[in-house]
């Protein structure tokens, strides 16, 4: 069994699953596992089922336990979440999942009905992307793959910014003003 997927690593706070490169400080590691979330244990063993073999997937019956899924077990690159849940809908659960892990791609299940709601939820900037139902395997293969590019140039954008403040840092420890073109 990796690492990876491993009972030991699940349990690991994500700071200690994450690469640590030589002298580049702490990073994101680039998980590329997918979680997704809904109330009708139908629904997450199906997509469970027919994600097998392409995507590393995890299921969480509702966004309660969805969170507590990302705690013991996050970040994940991609959270997919069903609107309609009982105790908090997806758009709900998906705010509370940028707060822990900006770097998640968010996507948001939704019928029809909830159509307003979820364009809504994309206009605030919380959610990548909406799919409606019913979805065809097709169209949420597309979207994991564009959602993972998403993730990666996150994660990058992330590690570029934290190396920048390190070296911006060093620099102002040696005295050096860190916007100077030509250090001396």
């Amino acid at each position: 069994m990796s690492a990876k997927t491993s009972p030991q690593s699940k349990r690991l706070p994500s700071a200690a699953r994450t690469r640590r490169p030589a002298g580049a400080g702490a990073k994101l590691a680039s998980t590329e596992r997918i979680l997704f979330v809904d109330d009708e244990e139908n629904a997450l063993e199906g997509f469970k089922r027919s994600m097998r073999g392409q995507f590393e997937v995890d299921t969480a019956g509702g966004g309660r336990r969805g969170l507590a899924a990302i705690q013991l077990s996050g970040p994940y690159a991609i959270v997919i979440s069903d609107m309609r849940m009982p105790e908090m809908n997806g758009a709900q659960f998906l705010q509370h999942v940028r707060l822990l892990h900006p770097n998640t791609v968010r996507m948001l299940l939704t019928g029809h009905r909830d159509l307003d709601r979820a364009i809504d939820a994309v206009n605030e900037g919380y959610i990548f992307r909406y799919l409606t139902k019913p979805c065809n395997k097709e169209e949420i293969v597309r979207a994991i793959f564009l959602g993972l590019a998403e993730y990666r140039a996150n994660v990058e954008q992330y590690n570029l910014a934290k190396e920048a403040q390190e070296i911006a840092l060093y620099l102002a420890g040696l005295g050096q003003d860190p916007h100077e073109r030509n250090p001396r």
